[in-house]
């Protein structure tokens, strides 16, 4: 069997991981249309879409369809059974295929049908411009507020601070982490302590006085931080979540300041919140007591589940309800918008309508904050868990002309998303080294989505979408997909459960009587492969289950098809399990490059965390040709493998941690681990963790030694000195 590009020398990493890292800041529109944790790149899906159907000595046609479109996939099948959002049947459905996605996770697999599916851009928007003259004016009303010169505007965000009281005096406590609001170039914003009074001044000033009441202040120095708060009466230092259990509820919050914008001065403004302000958030949270007591809200009434909770937040914190999560207006203005939703006719335009209403949850709950550098919201997901803060910023539901996460800009997200997939483009660099967005001619990103794989056969660009466990794949027939493309879960690096959870309960409102799969109460199925040691889930039960889905993969592949899918992990024993795994379901690694799967700014691209993914191209054991390795020719071939790769990737003018090198050594250390076996019967966990660590030793000796002899990478012009300290802090 010919080789693919993607499993040859030639597959073109050092062009690739730019544009990899370029999007990473900068994902495409359709992949912003809602929240999804740990999304992989479209331009690495692409790239391994187009790699596995393009024969290894063919590059300069890979280039030209990755660049200018293509319909290379055209009557092909492609499978993701963890399609999460969706990354793989997009890119897919641009390059002509069929595809079948599965996730177990039903918020999944509504993003996902609601990326992949078709509708009219225009009846979305004929459908807002009805909802903004309705609902919209309604919730606006309740952010209404004047700017300093007297004129009627409109509140964006509003500033909150939690307070406890002192466990040794009693005394309230402000838990302010600093009295810092904005940073400009030209002028610093920070809050009086003392009076709230908010106070602008030229730069960052470290004795700041403020003019109303005389205090002297740092504002960088605050009273809370890191779980504990000081009493500025006593001088006593508390814990935050002592205090919570004290008084038996969250703690509560008080509106000190807002951030507003005046269409008639055109201008953003910040101010105390005055006796206005006050009223108006009294007269929201009696409207919304009111209609609670008449039942004429619409809001979940779910419990946040404890029993084999991964994160103990936000229960810890007081939290007991998905509800408690939002203040009492949050409530009022995202039940009328849901409520005026559901009375949308038309299904699919309802639930596109659904998708930027759930999305705007992530920026519409008192878990945000204010980032002052960037003078808007954080999102509440921004981080991979539920993170109380103690100065929370409430954001104006529907939105003004500015702000971000409102309703009008989800919506405006949902309206990109789609324009996207019916127009879809990719981002190059032109011949004066700028990004621009090149047009893919030909292709889509969205169309039918079909009930059955019979269907699925009569149409094109059709996705067939379940949501279900994948180790049951008994709706394809065998030998019937052409490959398995897929990011499969990492062990226990991302609880999707617990998290989806926040978004579920809330469309569940909307979704349970169409979809069966939103009936249940919550997200968790037992079936979810993940390992959560809270739920009695191992790292065996983990590799068992997943095993299973790839058992499946192997049984509906057809002969000669591949299992693609990346992986990155920081624990050595993580990389064995999957040795085992693989072998366990019939396959051999045949090639294993290494891409990068993060931007600069990304959240899993701090310090510690893995920047890049193994590639692993996956064919069915019976396939091997030739015979097994021996243990040193194994370690040998690993070591030349890694270090290529690690030349590669820093020709790519990228950098690498000590993380990213782990993983580009225990990749290669798998694949040859796998040659090494006569037959998959002789996998062992034991045995890969073995052969691991006898590679990584080796590779510090080999790696040394370069570094002693004085020698360079090939790479080096482009390898900065701290990239070489690593190399030697590497063999310390």
């Amino acid at each position: 069997m010919k080789r693919s590009l993607l499993e040859s020398p030639q597959f073109p990493i050092e062009q690739l991981n730019p544009l990899c890292l370029a999007e990473g800041n900068a994902k495409r529109p359709v992949y912003r249309m809602h929240k999804w944790w740990a999304r992989r790149l479209s331009s690495v899906f692409r790239a391994i879409l187009l790699g596995i159907f393009t024969e290894e000595d063919n590059g300069e046609e890979f280039w030209r369809s990755f660049v200018t479109g293509s319909n290379l996939l055209r009557g092909k099948i492609i499978l993701d059974p963890f399609m999460g959002g969706g990354t793989t049947l997009v890119e897919a459905l641009r390059l002509g295929a069929n595809v079948v996605g599965v996730d177990i996770n039903p918020v999944a697999w509504f993003v996902t049908k609601k990326e992949v599916e078709s509708v009219d851009i225009g009846a979305l928007e004929k459908t807002f411009a009805a909802l903004e003259q309705g609902v919209g004016q309604r919730i606006r009303r309740l952010y209404q507020t004047t700017c300093p010169r007297g004129h009627s505007a409109e509140g964006m965000y509003f500033f909150w601070v939690k307070v406890a009281p002192c466990l040794k005096c009693g005394h309230e406590v402000e838990l302010f982490p600093n009295y810092e609001l904005a940073r400009y170039r030209d002028r610093y914003v920070s809050i009086c302590p003392t009076c709230h009074q908010i106070i602008e001044t030229p730069s960052y000033e470290g004795e700041t006085v403020c003019p109303e009441c005389g205090t002297t202040f740092d504002p960088k120095d605050g009273k809370a931080g890191r779980g504990t708060y000081k009493c500025d009466l006593c001088g006593h230092v508390s814990r935050t979540v002592e205090a919570v259990q004290v008084l038996g509820h969250p703690l509560p919050t008080r509106l000190f300041a807002l951030e507003g914008y005046c269409a008639t001065c055109d201008t953003r403004f910040f101010k105390r919140v005055d006796d206005e302000d006050l009223a108006l958030w009294e007269e929201a949270r009696s409207t919304f007591e009111h209609l609670l007591r008449e039942g004429r809200l619409l809001f979940p009434q779910e419990e946040i589940p404890t029993k084999g909770r991964s994160d103990p937040r936000p229960v810890n914190h007081g939290y007991r309800m998905y509800k408690d999560l939002f203040n009492e207006r949050q409530l009022l203005a995202l039940s009328w918008l849901l409520e005026a939703i559901l009375e949308i006719p038309d299904r699919n335009i309802r639930e596109f309508f659904l998708v930027a209403f759930s999305d705007c949850l992530d920026s519409n709950n008192m878990f945000c904050k204010y980032e002052s550098a960037w003078h808007k919201i954080s999102k509440m997901f921004g981080f991979h868990a539920y993170h109380p803060i103690e100065r929370p910023t409430e954001n104006n539901v529907w939105g003004t002309q500015h702000g971000r996460g409102t309703f009008r800009k989800c919506f405006r997200k949902v309206l990109r998303g789609k324009a996207y997939t019916q127009h879809p483009y990719q981002r190059v660099r032109d011949v004066k080294g700028r990004w621009v967005n090149y047009p893919t001619v030909g292709e889509r990103g969205d169309g039918p989505v079909v009930e059955s794989f019979a269907n699925l056969l009569d149409r094109e660009r059709a996705s067939l979408l379940r949501c279900q466990s994948s180790t049951d794949l008994s709706f394809l027939p065998s030998e019937s997909v052409d490959a398995v493309v897929t990011d499969p879960p990492y062990f226990d690096n991302v609880q999707y459960a617990e998290l989806a959870d926040f978004f579920y309960v809330w469309l569940r409102l909307a979704l349970q009587q169409d979809y069966p799969w939103f009936a249940p109460p919550h997200v968790f199925r037992e079936e979810e492969i993940v390992e959560n040691k809270q739920r009695g889930t191992s790292a065996e039960d983990f590799s068992r289950m997943l095993a299973g889905v790839f058992s499946e993969c192997h049984r509906v592949l057809k002969p000669g098809g591949p299992l693609v899918f990346t992986f990155h992990h920081r624990k050595r024993d993580a990389w064995a399990l999957m040795a085992r795994v693989l072998a366990e379901a019939g396959f051999f690694v045949s090639a294993c490059p290494i891409i990068r799967s993060e931007g600069k700014s990304g959240f899993h691209s701090s310090e510690g965390n893995v920047r890049y993914d193994g590639v692993f191209v996956c064919r069915k054991w019976e396939e091997r040709v030739g015979k097994p390795w021996s243990h040193v020719g194994a370690m040998e071939w690993a070591l030349a493998s890694a270090s290529r790769w690690v030349e590669r990737t820093l020709a790519s003018g990228m950098e690498l941690s000590r993380a990213d090198v782990e993983t580009i050594l225990y990749s290669q250390g798998v694949q040859a681990y796998l040659w090494t076996l006569s037959s998959p019967d002789e996998a062992s966990t034991d045995g890969a963790m073995t052969f691991l660590h006898d590679l990584e030793q080796q590779f510090l000796v080999s790696l040394q030694e370069h570094v002693e002899k004085g020698a360079r990478f090939p790479a080096a012009s482009r390898t900065s000195p701290e990239q070489l300290l690593l190399f030697e802090e590497l063999t310390n």
